[in-house]
């Protein structure tokens, strides 16, 4: 008579034994897949990077945009204190020249705030490639991971994919 447990081990090894050959056939058969699978992630995680740095500095200009705007208010409102004064009479040469320099400055902040805002632009601009080409990178590499049996590989989020590269930099 056999005992049972000598059953129960012979259908683990047997299992165990699928298992391996399993693996062992993915890993001959879906070499070059692998191959493709890690330069995927590679520009996956330099894009992730990017998209997270982008955001970070259009957050940053942001908050200088919004400063700026609060700025420029405040000398509107005296540049328009002046143009009420105005409508009541005649500036005093002294007068006038202080408009002017008024004037003179909220123009030049003026064309410095446009200026943080062309670049705030162009880097929506830049954001918005690397959020397409991310999630190009992304959809590729899980499309080749269900090809190699993989369907639940974890593809990393911009921000993971961000600390990622992080840590490849460190020395």
């Amino acid at each position: 008579m056999r005992s049972p447990g000598r059953f129960l081990l012979f259908v683990v090894l047997v299992i165990v034994g699928v298992k391996l050959s399993e693996q062992g056939y993915a890993l001959v058969a879906y070499a070059d897949e692998r191959v493709q699978a890690r330069e995927l992630r590679t520009q996956l995680v330099a894009t992730g990077s990017e998209l997270v740095d982008a955001r970070v500095e259009a957050d940053s200009l942001r908050q200088v945009i919004t400063a700026e705007d609060a700025r420029l208010e405040r000398e509107l409102r005296v540049v328009q204190r002046f143009h009420r004064n105005a409508r009541r009479g005649p500036m005093t040469p002294e007068a006038y020249a202080e408009y002017s320099a008024k004037l003179e400055r909220y123009n030049l902040n003026v064309v410095s705030r446009n200026a943080i805002l062309r670049r705030l632009e162009a880097l929506h601009d830049r954001q918005h490639v690397a959020v397409n080409r991310y999630n190009l990178l992304a959809d590729s590499l899980h499309a080749l991971a269900v090809e190699m049996g993989q369907p639940y590989y974890q593809v990393p989020t911009a921000l993971e994919a961000a600390a990622e590269a992080r840590e490849r930099e460190k020395p």
